[in-house]
């Protein structure tokens, strides 16, 4: 290999290498500020950045007007919304409450009560007959016509007709109070009357006839001969002309098991009384012994 022509091309000093440099310099004749003056035009201009707040946004103040408007709505739904289950005249009905507490409702009785509510506020409204298993929990209060009855957990019977108020407490502890707030406790086997003098109670009462009529039995002691008739009417949704001309005291009973002219027929026959049928569900009584 021929030495002297590899390095022929190679710059053999120093001074060669500086030569060669100056050579491939650019002279550039604009200054920075020259340079920065002509590409300023040129670049986009940055949008200055703004902070918008939700809340000022029209949409947001609806969604929180419509959020407002909807627990509201649902409040009013679950704290007005009631149902209220009735048993008519010949029908006996099995209400289960929400908290698994149970009203055997009599015939010609109804109640009402707030189904959506019930977890907050155990609290009926009642007219008729009924006995009440309550499950342990809240206070439940029962409000009638002429009084109110409220107890924690317990069994019950309630009879509010017309002007009549009695309350049997079968277990537990039962608080009466009427509507001049008078208020009185029941403990088992006692039964409170309520009359114009104020609440009578009976104590070491037998409460077995006061709820026989759950299975279908009704008792009767020296009670009116009306008051007995309209306790059929109620329980075999008839209609009976006559009743209440007839000033009979009544004691025996009657299944409800039983047919109503059968009934009809044992109940009127010692005091004298016929009663013919004068329509699908109608009697007419005919009082044989009218000095009486």
């Amino acid at each position: 290999m021929n030495h002297k022509n590899a390095h022929t091309n190679k710059p053999r000093s120093w001074d060669d290498v500086e030569r060669l440099n100056k050579r491939l310099e650019v002279t550039y004749k604009k200054s920075k500020a020259d340079i920065w003056a002509t590409m300023e035009p040129k670049l986009e201009p940055v949008n200055e950045l703004k902070t918008i707040r939700l809340t000022d946004r029209p949409v947001f103040r609806w969604a929180v007007a419509a959020s407002v408007i909807l627990v509201l709505g649902l409040t009013g739904l679950m704290r007005f919304y009631q149902v209220s289950p009735e048993a008519v005249p010949g029908q006996h009905l099995l209400v289960d409450l929400p908290d698994g507490s149970v009203v055997h409702l009599n015939a010609a009785s109804s109640l009402s009560y707030h189904p959506y509510w019930w977890q907050f506020s155990r609290s009926l409204n009642f007219e008729g007959e009924a006995y009440f298993e309550v499950e342990k929990g809240s206070t439940f209060t029962v409000h009638s016509s002429k009084g109110s009855t409220s107890v924690l957990g317990t069994s019950f019977n309630i009879y509010s007709r017309d002007q009549d108020y009695q309350v049997a407490c079968l277990t537990g502890k039962v608080q009466v109070t009427d509507n001049n707030n008078e208020k009185l406790v029941l403990l088992p086997n006692q039964k409170a009357s309520l009359s114009s003098a104020g609440f009578n109670v009976q104590k070491n009462v037998d409460l077995r006839e006061e709820t026989a009529w759950v299975n279908q039995e009704f008792f009767f002691t020296s009670k009116s001969l009306s008051m007995v008739l309209n306790e059929i009417e109620r329980q075999y949704g008839v209609q009976i002309n006559g009743a209440d001309t007839l000033k009979y005291k009544y004691t025996g009973n009657f299944n409800r098991r039983q047919d109503v002219e059968e009934v009809l027929g044992f109940v009127c026959k010692p005091f004298g009384i016929k009663f013919e049928k004068t329509g699908e569900n109608e009697f007419r009584l005919t009082n044989m012994n009218p000095e009486h």
